[in-house]
């Protein structure tokens, strides 16, 4: 089954948020998770789910499609 997510979506993420400048416990207040798990889900410790790439991209606000297949 192919993924929905581009291979490298986790890689521009990432990208996109230093460019943007946002740190992680913005990033974590908006989707009300710690700060220490999207440090998980940017370091590739815990999988990035379409989900959690379209709540990411509404907080740095940015379009989502960007990520995907």
């Amino acid at each position: 089954m192919s993924s929905v997510l581009k291979p490298n979506a986790l890689e521009l993420l990432n990208k996109e948020i230093d460019e943007s400048g946002v740190k992680n416990k913005f990033i974590a207040n908006k989707l009300g998770i710690s700060e220490q798990y999207v440090s998980l889900i940017l370091l590739g410790k815990r999988k990035l789910t379409a989900d959690k790439v379209i709540a990411i991209s509404k907080a740095l606000g940015i379009d989502y499609r960007i990520f995907l297949n």
